[in-house]
C-alpha cells in the first residue's frame, strides 16, 4: 500500500554502480538538492517489499543484461502494480528494453515509422524466405546494444547459416562480430587458454555430463526466431533523439569506419542545425502514444523518410549532457546543458506530487 505523500517525501534508489556513468549518484544529488530524501534499496534482497514500504517512489536503472532483465522488471512491476508506489522506469517505459523484437511489435501498435522487417519463429519458413529475401538485409538478435549482433547479409549462403545457427544452437549476444571467430584457430595466448578451456568443458560434459560453464554476464543464449530488417542504403550516420518529458535531445551518430553500423561509434555531432525535425516530431509523437518516461530514438532514413531503428530507455548520459540545449514539443528551443538524470527526477516527483 503506498504511503501518505504528506510531509517528508522519500524516495528509494536502487544503486547502479557504473561509475561515472552512474544514473543512480547523480539521482541522488539531484533529489537532495530539492529537499527529497532518499533511501538506497537493495531490491534484490529477501525484504525488498518491506524496504519500498515507507517510499514514494522508487527508481532503479537496471541493465541490458539477462540477470537485471530476469529480476527488475519483474521486481518493478510488483511495486508499481500491485503496491501502487511509482517506479522509474515504470512497466510502459522498460518492459520491452533492449529486446528488439519487442520493440517492433509495439512501435507497429503505436504507428511508428519502421524499417521493413520479417520475424520469423518457425525454421522451415525462415528458410523458405531466405530464397527470395531482398539481400541485402540486415540480421539482429532481439537482445544487444552498440551495433553488437547487427550482421549485413549479402547472401542466401550467410542468411541460411544464421537461421540454422539460432534455431539449432541458438546464439549468445556479443558472439557475432564483437568476440574472436572460434572456429579458426587462435591467434593468441588468450584465444588459445580460452580454446583451452572449451575443450576441457567439453569433455566434463561428455564425461561426467556436467553443463559447461556459461559467460558470467551474457549466460543465456538467443534462439528460436529469425529476425532480419531492410538494409538502408546511403545511411552514414543515424540521429539519436532522447526525449524526456517535455525535452527532446539530439545528435548524430557517425559510422564507424568502413562499417554500416554507427551505435556505439563514439563519433558525435551535436549540432542542432544538422538535425532534422522530422525526428524531433516523430519522437515526441511516439513517446506520448506510448506513454514512455524516459525514450531515446535512433532514426536512419528510408526513401528519404525518417524510420526508426531501436529505441532505448537508458543510454549513455554523457552524450545527452554534451548537447548545447533541447527541444521542446512546440519545437522551441532551450540553450544549454542539461544531465538526463536532473530532467527525469524533475518529472518523475511532478509525477508523484501530482498524484
Amino acid at each position: 500500500m503506498l504511503s501518505s505523500i504528506s510531509g517528508e517525501m522519500i524516495i528509494g534508489i536502487q544503486p547502479d554502480r557504473i561509475g561515472e556513468e552512474s544514473y543512480s549518484d547523480k539521482w541522488s544529488q539531484f533529489l537532495k538538492a530539492r529537499g527529497i530524501t532518499t533511501r538506497s534499496l537493495d531490491l534484490l534482497g529477501p525484504d525488498v517489499l518491506t524496504q519500498v514500504e515507507s517510499c514514494q517512489g522508487i527508481m532503479w536503472r537496471w541493465a541490458h543484461n539477462p540477470q537485471d532483465k530476469q529480476s527488475a522488471r519483474r521486481i518493478l512491476y510488483t511495486i508499481e502494480h500491485n503496491l501502487g508506489i511509482p517506479v522509474y522506469p515504470d512497466s510502459s517505459t522498460a518492459w520491452h528494453y533492449d529486446e528488439k523484437i519487442a520493440q517492433y511489435y509495439l512501435l507497429q501498435t503505436l504507428e511508428a515509422p519502421v524499417p521493413k522487417t520479417w520475424l520469423f519463429w518457425n525454421h522451415e519458413e525462415a528458410l523458405a524466405w531466405s530464397q527470395t529475401a531482398p539481400y541485402p538485409i540486415v540480421f539482429k538478435l532481439s537482445a544487444g546494444a552498440g551495433s553488437a549482433n547487427v550482421l549485413k547479409v549479402t547472401a542466401r549462403k550467410e542468411a541460411v547459416s544464421l537461421i540454422e545457427r539460432v534455431f539449432r544452437q541458438g546464439i549468445f549476444p556479443y558472439a557475432l562480430n564483437d568476440l574472436p571467430n572460434t572456429r579458426r584457430w587462435p591467434r593468441s595466448g588468450k584465444q588459445l587458454k580460452a580454446l583451452i578451456g572449451r575443450s576441457r568443458a567439453a569433455w566434463q560434459y561428455v564425461w561426467a555430463k556436467e553443463y559447461p560453464p556459461l559467460h558470467p554476464v551474457w549466460w543465456q543464449p538467443e534462439r528460436n526466431y529469425a529476425y532480419f530488417q531492410e538494409f538502408l542504403p546511403g545511411n552514414y550516420f543515424d540521429t539519436r533523439i532522447t526525449v524526456i518529458g517535455d525535452r527532446a535531445f539530439g545528435f548524430r551518430r557517425l559510422n564507424r569506419s568502413g562499417d554500416f553500423r554507427a551505435s556505439g561509434s563514439g563519433l558525435i555531432d551535436n549540432d542542432p542545425a544538422a538535425i532534422d525535425l522530422r525526428c524531433i516530431e516523430i519522437a515526441f509523437q511516439i513517446s506520448r502514444r506510448g506513454k514512455f518516461q524516459s525514450m531515446a530514438y535512433d532514426f536512419l532514413y528510408g526513401q528519404g523518410e525518417p524510420l526508426i531503428g531501436e529505441i532505448s530507455y537508458a543510454f549513455a548520459d554523457w552524450a545527452v549532457h554534451e548537447c548545447p540545449g533541447h527541444w521542446r514539443e512546440d519545437l522551441s528551443w532551450v540553450d544549454g546543458q542539461m544531465w538526463p538524470e536532473e530532467a527525469q527526477v524533475e518529472d518523475f516527483i511532478s509525477r508523484i506530487r501530482g498524484r
